[in-house]
């Protein structure tokens, strides 16, 4: 007898395209299939303009996250440990940024909204917290130096803030640049390609024994994974994937550019998303 999750492994395993549909999208929730793919969301005239006025402004880094990671925006993450109200100070300013940026060029957040909304039927809306109002949702990110093996999950990592009661929770990734400075042969420059890697391993309590730092796991934790795939970004493409499953970024000799959020499912059928 085939067991289910014989069968979604089955899918996983076949590492086959899916674009974004209803149904793909509720898969994805339910970590059946690895990624989904929206080829063509933004043309390279799009990107190449949003990358110049993004560059008009400083980059800040992650505190406490290594190796570097430079970002436009502020994130959850880095607030968990100073306080709610604090990162909530911060919404507005970056908020400013973030959308004279996005006038200058224009509004990924916005179109992919719609796009999920269109395919869902689903509200779908910018997070908000009772007394505070909205989250900030949109980063500008450079990870060009990789990552370490790590998760996204708000439930496990921000249990107090509204985001944490979310029942799934997901990334969007548009590529806005990718480009290598490597200069030797083609086999060479081909083994550093800043893609992602993403583990058919899901975070579970009792995980973060094997945690190294703020955000890092160490790669015992992915031992029993039963399937990986590896994606290569493209300039103007969305890749949509489920970040309770461990997952990290190969570094490269070059830019690579990316407009991001988290999106979360609530346990009443809302779309949210945040960064």
């Amino acid at each position: 007898m085939i067991t289910s999750n014989q069968i979604k492994n089955k899918i996983w395993e076949s590492k086959q395209e899916h674009s974004l549909t209803k149904e793909s999208l509720k898969m994805l929730w339910e970590n059946r299939i690895p990624l989904i793919r929206i080829r063509n969301f933004a043309t390279v005239e799009e990107c190449d303009n949003l990358v110049a006025q993004a560059q008009l402004f400083n980059f800040d880094y992650y505190q406490d996250v290594y190796p570097k990671i430079e970002r436009i925006g502020i994130t959850v993450f880095e607030y968990n440990h100073i306080s709610k109200a604090a990162y909530f100070q911060a919404v507005e300013r970056t908020s400013q940024l973030r959308n004279s940026i996005m006038a200058a060029s224009f509004n990924p957040l916005e179109r992919l909204m719609e796009k999920i909304r269109n395919c869902t039927g689903a509200t779908v809306r910018i997070a908000s917290e009772p007394l505070y109002g909205s989250y900030y949702a949109g980063l500008i990110r450079k990870i060009e130096q990789g990552t370490q093996l790590h998760i996204d999950y708000a439930p496990s990592e921000q249990s107090e803030w509204e985001v944490g009661t979310v029942i799934y929770q997901l990334s969007w990734n548009l590529y806005l640049k990718f480009s290598s400075n490597n200069r030797l042969g083609l086999g060479q420059s081909q083994a550093i390609t800043g893609k992602t890697r993403i583990y058919d391993r899901q975070w579970e309590p009792g995980n973060d024994q094997y945690k190294l730092d703020s955000y890092g796991y160490s790669d015992t934790v992915i031992a029993d994974a039963t399937d990986m795939i590896t994606f290569e970004p493209y300039v103007g493409d969305v890749f949509i994937f489920n970040t309770r499953n461990f997952h990290t970024v190969e570094p490269m000799d070059g830019q690579r550019v990316t407009f991001t959020s988290a999106i979360g499912l609530l346990p009443n059928g809302e779309i949210i998303l945040w960064s």
